[in-house]
């Protein structure tokens, strides 16, 4: 593990373009810098990768295919990556994220309730099912890659590198206990239940050291009800029933589990704001003291004291009438400054304005710098975005200059749950659950399904569990199994092999046994309908084998 002390690349320029600033963390394989962008000034997140990183040119050529699919990956859970590269520096670059981690969470004092565990888990299986939908898997799953931003959004970093390195250095994973899998452990690839598996496991820490023990000791509590809590948490238990089977396949998928947990999520309470902190970790700068200011606690009696012989000093060398010239000027100065500090400050006040329905930019250019302004962002059903919906304090309040107008401005409508059980329905019964949900039905695609049936919903076209009111919602629909092609080369083999290639092709064989003059017994003589020819999921191919030359008596 690499300590704070060792931060050697703080203040170096990676690539021309990436000034290392100032440690933010620190890991197994790399160092974190908060960093600044030169190109574009903008901060971002630089994890400089030791030598032991790029050992060998297969890991190279694998860590760039991974950074590849990683970099056109797109999800408000996932953190983007920005940039990476393999010169002089090893390093990738992500969007900095300033709320801090889940394992400072879980080090803190704050407890959290069933409703915030819930959300985080949520959040999370939402960025990790994204992945697992591409054919990717984190493969390092722990609650230091779990980050939150100012607002409390939940993002997954460090998406890969894990499964980079379950792929060539197994023996390297150990320090990720307890998160990692039984099949990581083993020395086997990592895949996408292994996710899963280390989900439950912070899960499990979460409810385990985290849980808020509600007691509710008056109704006027704004504490979940604790009979609905520990309901949801049972729910949450049973959910995650077989999440930690040492067999990867009894594991639940990522969507499904999902799915399950946004449906006990009906039932929760409204989650409060996590108890996030920025993710600058003010024990790596431990070595820089800070200068010490002195502070003269006599000044105000030396002052006194030169005030003092100042005057014994006037009194000494000017005459009687300087002296009283003196002392008047004196007098009337303080009298001066006296009068100027008891004049009452002048406090302007303004009534707040009417502003529902305006844009932000009207209401700057309307309020001119009178009060400083505070942004709030929401939803509401009609309203269009962009505009402002209300104010605090309301419109007829007086606020005085200086003073924060906090105004609410629409992202759009609300967000409406994209109904889960779509799969398997008819195009009318899915326009109809959808309607429930006060969304619309949108585009129809055909697409290929090899279980569900011609005409069926297989689901919606996007990978997305919610849209605004009234939004169209894409589906796909099953056009059936995809068209097989009758095998080639099969013509003059022997029928045992031609029969298992057929069949793993998912169609029939009818086995036709013919004499034939020169071609010997058992073999190939032609296949009915030929090779190359499309034909559905388990049609039948007549395949003619020989029965070698007829025997006349």
């Amino acid at each position: 593990m690499v300590e704070s002390s060792s931060y050697l690349h703080a203040g170096k320029v990676i690539n021309g373009r990436y000034r290392l600033i100032s440690p933010i963390g620190n890991g197994e394989f790399a160092q974190v810098y908060l960093a600044d962008d030169v190109r574009i000034r903008k901060q971002t997140v630089v994890k400089v990768f030791d030598g032991t990183f790029y050992e060998t040119d297969e890991f190279i050529e694998d860590f760039q295919n991974e950074m590849k699919s990683l970099s056109r990956s797109n999800h408000p859970n996932l953190v983007k990556i920005l940039d990476w590269g393999l010169g002089e520096n090893q390093y990738v670059v992500t969007k900095f994220i300033a709320g801090g981690n889940l394992r400072t969470m879980l080090e803190r004092n704050a407890m959290l309730s069933v409703a915030q565990i819930t959300f985080i888990i949520i959040e999370m299986l939402k960025g990790v099912s994204y992945l697992h939908e591409k054919g990717m898997a984190h493969g390092c799953i722990k609650p230091e890659n779990i980050i939150f931003d100012i607002n409390g959004e939940l993002k997954i970093t460090d998406s890969g590198i894990g499964r980079l390195y379950s792929r060539n250095y197994e023996s390297k994973l150990t320090s990720e206990y307890p998160y990692i899998s039984p099949e990581q452990r083993s020395g086997e690839y990592t895949n996408p239940q292994s996710d899963i598996f280390a989900i439950a496991i912070i899960f499990n820490e979460l409810i385990e050291t985290k849980l808020l023990q509600e007691q509710v000791t008056n109704k006027e509590s704004k504490l979940e009800s604790p009979n609905n809590s520990s309901n949801i948490l049972e729910d949450l238990r049973s959910a995650f029933s077989g999440a930690l089977s040492n067999i990867p396949s009894e594991r639940p998928r990522a969507l499904e589990l999902l799915n399950r947990l946004i449906q006990i999520n009906r039932n929760n309470e409204k989650p409060s704001l996590l108890p996030i902190e920025s993710s600058l970790n003010p024990s790596l700068f431990g070595g820089i003291a800070p200068k010490p200011e002195l502070v003269d606690v006599e000044t105000p009696n030396k002052l006194k004291a030169q005030f003092k012989r100042a005057i014994l000093y006037l009194k000494a060398h000017l005459r009687r009438w300087s002296w009283l010239l003196v002392m008047a000027s004196i007098v009337a100065g303080i009298a001066i400054l006296i009068n100027q500090n008891s004049e009452e400050e002048v406090i302007r006040t303004a009534v707040v304005p009417e502003i529902s329905g305006l844009s932000a930019s009207d209401l700057i250019e309307k309020v001119d710098d009178f009060w400083l302004l505070e942004e709030a962002l929401t939803r509401k059903d009609g309203s269009q975005a962009g505009e402002i919906l209300e104010t605090i304090p309301p419109a007829g309040s007086e606020l005085a200059e200086g003073e924060v107008l906090t105004y609410f401005l629409s992202l759009g409508s609300e967000l409406q749950g994209i109904p889960i059980g779509l799969t398997g329905l008819t195009i009318e019964e899915a326009e109809s659950a959808l309607l429930g949900s006060r969304l619309r039905l949108g585009k129809i695609s055909q697409v290929s399904h090899e279980e569900i049936a011609t005409g069926l919903v297989i689901g919606p076209s996007i990978f997305i569990y919610e849209l605004p009111t009234g939004s169209e919602v894409d589906l796909n629909i099953s056009s059936g199994p995809e068209l097989r092609t009758v095998p080639t080369s099969l013509v003059g083999s022997i029928f045992e092999s031609a029969e298992t290639t057929i069949v793993l092709e998912g169609l029939q064989v009818r086995k036709t046994e013919i004499f034939h003059p020169t071609i010997s017994s058992g073999v190939v003589i032609r296949l009915n309908p030929e090779s190359g020819t499309p034909i559905m999921r388990d049609g039948v191919v007549e395949v003619f084998v020989s029965k070698g030359p007829e025997i006349i008596e």
